[in-house]
């Protein structure tokens, strides 16, 4: 808060006021050094014993110096105090007050449980897509990496009503729960589940035996990063440049090619459509994957296939290019 001159600088004009005082009494009012020390003293602290005091005009002219300048050093020890301390507290008062605006303006926006390892990940993916969401953490040393990124984040405790509320479960579309702990990500999902029946939840789980459950209490998906990353390391081992080209493909800042989403309504110029009609390749330079159909996935669709109503379309291509096809699909016939 303070630089060491700012200490120097009051010690130095201490010292000079007091030396001040008491060459001045010793020279106009003839005192002792000891009289000229204590007189000075009880001067600047403002403080009348009447045992000494100035009689000579010079003397008296000097104890009005005296008062004035240490009322003076003292008021501005007291306003440096003051706006050092509201320097201090107000950029956090402001980035918390910005903090709290930016949660309250999300909606349709995905909240991320747990700020460890797999939830700085999480987030990092999430803020490159431009996907609104907002992180909770109660360890408040977790949050300091998601305050240099710039990321909404909330310290608090998931398991509680109110810190669900304050981030608007109500409002948003997915939670994502990271908590290394099985029963108290069994516990956030019911929580969330009970607050917003609509959410849909993906969460970590530990022990294979804790999946069933999770998925009773409400999880859309469950997942379990040990045997992810298990399986992944295996399929390494046997199949290298098959999992490096896939791997390539999921990393965000590898290459300039994503894996799309992307839902078919009524209006959607591609209802009804053959996938050999759909120019998907042709006009957009996309290559469609898979359709998911109630639930079911269709990988590699036949040519002769008609899109309907409600498929949900797995495309891979660029990212500009993804976007160009969205809008397509989106706009009315």
């Amino acid at each position: 808060m303070f630089s060491r001159y700012f200490f120097i600088y009051v010690l130095i004009s201490f010292m000079f006021i007091l030396i001040f005082g008491i060459t001045s009494f010793w020279y106009f009012e003839k005192m002792s050094l000891f009289d000229a020390l204590w007189l000075t003293i009880v001067t600047i602290a403002t403080v009348v014993y009447g045992d000494i005091v100035a009689h000579s005009t010079g003397g008296r002219i000097m104890t009005i110096v005296l008062i004035v300048g240490g009322i003076g050093l003292f008021f501005y020890v007291i306003n440096k105090l003051i706006t050092s301390a509201v320097e201090y507290r107000l950029p956090d008062v402001w980035r918390r007050k910005r903090m709290m605006n930016g949660i309250n303006n999300l909606k349709e926006h995905i909240i991320v449980c747990g700020a460890g390892r797999v939830g700085q990940e999480i987030s990092t993916q999430l803020k490159h897509e431009g996907v609104p969401f907002v992180v909770i953490e109660k360890n408040p040393a977790l949050t300091e990496k998601l305050q240099e990124k710039e990321i909404l984040h909330l310290i608090g405790d998931a398991t509680i009503d109110q810190t669900l509320i304050t981030t608007g479960i109500h409002k948003a579309k997915t939670v994502i729960i990271t908590l290394p702990d099985d029963t108290i990500n069994l516990f956030v999902t019911i929580t969330c589940k009970d607050l917003n029946p609509q959410v849909r939840i993906i969460t970590r789980a530990t022990h294979p035996e804790s999946i069933s459950r999770l998925k009773r209490s409400g999880a859309n998906h469950v997942i379990m990063p040990a045997v992810i990353a298990g399986s992944r390391m295996a399929l390494m081992a046997l199949k290298p440049a098959s999992v490096a080209f896939v791997q390539n493909l999921t990393e965000i800042t590898t290459v300039n090619l994503e894996l799309e989403e992307l839902p078919i309504y009524d209006t959607s110029p591609l209802a009804y459509q053959e996938i050999k009609n759909s120019r998907l390749r042709e006009d957009f330079n996309t290559q469609l994957l898979a359709i998911i159909r109630n639930e079911k996935t269709v990988v590699n669709p036949q040519p002769a296939e008609k899109i309907l109503p409600g498929d949900l379309l797995i495309v891979f291509g660029s990212k500009d290019n993804l976007n160009e096809l969205e809008k397509y699909i989106i706009s009315p016939k």
